[in-house]
């Protein structure tokens, strides 16, 4: 009996030990890959010296434009599909990112999309960008939550 306790207290102080080296472990490679890198001086030509060269580039003034006009932000659902709905740019891709799978779908000539995405018990948080040609992009989160609850 004493051999099977002593047994059994050296196995759980040994797998005590390789769970908290595996915890350590991840951490510290969790910390390093958050932790800003350095980036490598540029090589080759030197820096340009005259101001029309320095002078930054002015923003893009083609922005696009996304809005969601359902459902609204924070919603109370009971189904467990929903159908997102807006409108953005024409023949603007809009992807869209949900707590279960992600798709992509286009807008139509007008800039109207739907999307239908499926929700999970509890809080899930969708997000929308919506990409034109150019290049351009907006972006919108909405958090919906889905009950089975009786309200």
């Amino acid at each position: 009996m004493k051999k099977e306790v002593l047994l059994a207290i050296a196995i759980g102080f040994t797998l005590g030990l390789v769970i908290t080296f595996g915890i350590w472990t991840a951490n510290k490679s969790l910390k390093n890959a958050a932790a800003p890198q350095a980036t490598p001086a540029p090589t080759g030509s030197p820096l340009p010296t005259t101001a029309e060269t320095l002078s930054p580039t002015p923003p893009s003034s083609s922005a696009i434009s996304l809005t969601i006009t359902s459902p609204e932000d924070e919603s109370l659902l009971n189904k467990d599909s929903v159908t997102i709905s807006g409108k953005s740019a024409p023949l603007a891709m809009i992807s869209i990112i949900s707590e279960s799978r992600e798709q992509i779908v286009t807008a139509d000539a007008s800039g109207i999309f739907t999307a239908d995405i499926d929700l999970e018990g509890g809080y899930n948080i969708i997000s929308i960008t919506a990409f034109d040609a150019s290049g351009n992009s907006a972006s919108q989160t909405i958090t919906l939550s889905y009950t089975t609850a009786k309200v």
